[in-house]
C-alpha cells in the first residue's frame, strides 16, 4: 500500500502538466543586481510573489539490522497524501499541507499514525539551510527477515500478525543542516527546489557544510519482536534510544537545462559525524542504560524535474535524508526521512513592504 502513493502522484502529474501555461515569454525586469547571479545563467525572481499548489507525501523509516545473522526489521509510519498551498517571497517560504480522508484509507491495515512534521528551508544564493522538527507515533512492520523466515510459514505469519502494528512506537527528530554553495553566481539552488528563480542554462556547484541532529526512538516494549530477539545482536534489543549527531557534509549539485525551460536538478551531499548513543535495555524490573560513542554516516539527496519560465514552474521533486550508525559489530541502526511533491507555481509582481524592509536588499544570503 505504501508504494502505491508515489505511483499515484506520478499518474496525476500529466493532469497538472496539462494546465495552461503562459503562451507569452514575458521576462520580468530582474531585481537590482539580479540577486548577485550571473544574468546569463540565472534569473532571480525573489522580488516577485511566488504562489504554489502542491500534492505531497512524506515518508519515514527505521531499520534495525544484524548483518552477521542476516536479520532485519523495518518500521514505517502510515503517513498521508496531502494537498497544500504555499508562497515564497524574498527567499522566505511558507507551505501548508492538509490530509483528506478520500486520499488516505488504509488505517485498518497499517494502523493510525499521529504526527507533527515541521520542515523549513531557507535557500539563499550562498547557503541552503534545512530545519526540521518531527514527532511520529504509530508504526507498522514493513519488513521482517531472520534466518528461516518465510512468508506463508505458520510461525512467521503469527509473529508478523501479533507484532506488525506498533501504536506505542514513537520517533522524534530535531535538527538542521547547512550547505555553502560554492560557485553560487552561476547556479541557483532555489530555481528547482523553491521555484523563485529561473536557471537559464546548465550549471553546477560544490556543496560544503555540516549538520546537527537529535533523534529518539521509544516504545513500551523492545522494537525487536520477543519471539525472534535472540536472532538479533544484543545492542539492537533496546526499548528506547536517543542519539545526538554532529558532523560535516560535502557534496555537489547540478541543474541540467534543455532549451532554457526543461530542467533536471540533482543534489547529493554526505559526510561522517560523531554520534553519542544512549540506549535503555529491558532487564527484569527495570531498564539497563548504556552510553556509546561512535561514528555515523549521513547522506542528503534532492531531485527535481519539470518546466520553468518567467511566470510558471511545474514539476516533481523528491528529497531524502538518511542517517546510519553501528552500535556494535555487525549491528546497524538506520533512519531516514523524506518527501515526494508534485507542484505548480505561479509568480505575481507584488510587493510586501514589511518583508522588503526586514530583508534589506536581495542577495544577502
Amino acid at each position: 500500500m505504501q508504494a502505491a502513493r508515489p505511483v499515484a502522484l506520478l499518474l496525476v502529474f500529466p493532469a497538472f502538466a496539462a494546465l495552461p501555461l503562459s503562451a507569452q515569454e514575458e521576462v520580468h525586469r530582474p531585481a537590482p543586481a539580479n540577486g548577485g547571479f550571473d544574468s546569463t545563467r540565472v534569473l532571480d525572481l525573489t522580488h516577485l510573489l511566488t504562489v504554489r499548489v502542491f500534492m505531497s507525501t512524506k515518508f519515514n523509516a527505521v531499520e534495525l539490522r544484524d548483518a552477521a545473522r542476516e536479520s532485519r526489521v523495518t518500521y514505517r509510519p502510515n503517513t498521508n497524501v496531502n494537498l497544500g498551498v504555499g508562497a515564497s517571497y524574498r527567499a522566505m517560504t511558507l507551505n501548508l499541507g492538509f490530509g483528506f480522508g478520500f486520499l488516505n484509507g488504509d488505517d485498518a491495515e497499517l494502523g493510525d499514525t499521529r504526527y507533527l512534521d515541521g520542515q523549513g528551508n531557507l535557500f539563499g544564493r550562498r547557503f541552503a539551510v534545512n530545519l526540521f522538527a518531527q514527532s511520529y507515533k504509530g508504526y507498522y512492520i514493513d519488513v521482517l527477515n531472520y534466518p528461516g523466515s518465510l512468508v506463508g510459514d505458520t510461525v512467521y505469519d503469527r509473529i508478523l500478525r501479533e507484532n506488525r502494528l506498533r501504536p506505542d512506537l514513537v520517533q522524534e527528530n530535531l535538527g538542521l543542516s547547512l550547505l555553502h554553495i560554492v560557485g553560487n553566481r552561476r547556479f541557483s539552488y532555489r530555481a528547482a527546489f523553491n521555484q523563485d528563480a529561473w536557471q537559464l542554462r546548465s550549471a553546477g556547484a560544490m556543496l560544503v557544510g555540516g549538520y546537527g541532529v537529535f533523534q529518539a526512538l521509544r516504545s513500551d516494549r523492545p522494537e525487536i519482536p520477543q519471539e525472534v530477539d535472540s536472532l538479533f545482536a544484543p545492542a539492537l534489543r533496546f526499548r528506547r534510544l536517543e542519539q545526538l549527531e554532529l558532523g560535516g557534509l560535502l557534496g555537489y549539485a547540478h541543474t541540467f537545462v534543455i532549451r532554457r525551460h526543461v530542467f533536471l536538478a540533482l543534489s547529493i551531499a554526505g559526510g561522517v559525524g560523531l554520534v553519542r548513543s544512549e540506549g535503555w535495555y529491558p532487564q527484569q524490573d527495570t531498564d539497563h542504560r548504556e552510553v556509546l560513542w561512535g561514528a555515523g554516516l549521513r547522506s542528503q539527496l534532492r531531485v527535481a524535474l519539470g518546466y520553468n519560465s518567467a511566470r510558471t514552474c511545474v514539476g516533481l521533486s523528491a528529497s531524502n535524508e538518511t542517517s546510519s550508525t553501528d552500535p556494535a559489530r555487525d549491528a546497524s541502526y538506520e533512519w531516514n526521512v523524506g518527501n515526494l511533491r508534485l507542484f505548480v507555481a505561479y509568480r505575481i509582481p507584488a510587493r510586501i513592504g514589511f518583508i522588503d524592509k526586514a530583508m534589506g536588499r536581495p542577495g544577502l544570503l
